[in-house]
């Protein structure tokens, strides 16, 4: 059987004309495609923009809350590092009234744990005294908290004889950390 050529015309013709609607349609959709994503993209941007001033303020809020909750947790005078002051000590226990004394040194700070002579009380002249014996041993020290309490006294004490075995400090830095935000709210 012999074709006929104009039936191959057609054909070929058909083909390619379905290939050409074929390319234009998928084209055609990608197009469509891209329109609604723009479209959409427009449509968040003006409701941002519509958005009241004090929906964009608390949005700005949420974005920052968790660094304003790491900050708040932080709590101030936080140090990793303890090193015990026998030099202040040494001078602490000098001072008439006092009979030992442990001082324990973060940073600028100095906490002094005193057992005074006869159970005595705690006077500002004493406090001051001690304050002021503490800041002649090492210029850095800024602050100076003095407590009595028989309870941090022997807090203290182990604290000290712990370093001084060369144990690590990280063991009660928290510890630490907690009872002189509690115990020392004044500086001297």
């Amino acid at each position: 059987m012999r074709k006929n050529p104009s039936a191959k015309k057609v054909m070929v013709i058909t083909v390619v004309t379905m290939s050409i609607l074929m390319t234009g349609c998928t084209a055609n959709q990608r197009n469509n495609m891209r329109q609604q994503g723009t479209q959409m993209q427009q449509q968040q941007q003006q409701q941002q923009q519509r958005q009241q001033p004090w929906q964009q303020q608390q949005q700005q809020q949420q974005r920052q809350q968790p660094w304003q909750q790491q900050q708040a947790q932080q709590p101030r005078n936080v140090d990793n590092r303890v090193q015990v002051a026998n030099e202040a000590a040494n001078k602490v226990a000098e001072i008439n009234g006092v009979q030992r004394a442990n001082v324990l040194v973060t940073q600028r700070n100095a906490y002094v744990g005193a057992v005074l002579d006869n159970n005595g009380q705690l006077t500002g002249e004493i406090e001051n005294q001690i304050a002021n014996q503490v800041k002649a041993t090492d210029p850095n020290i800024q602050n100076v908290y003095v407590s009595t309490s028989p309870e941090l006294v022997d807090r203290f004490n182990s604290y000290v004889a712990d370093i001084q075995q060369g144990r690590p400090v990280a063991g009660f830095v928290e510890q630490f950390n907690e009872i002189t935000q509690r115990i020392f709210p004044n500086a001297r």
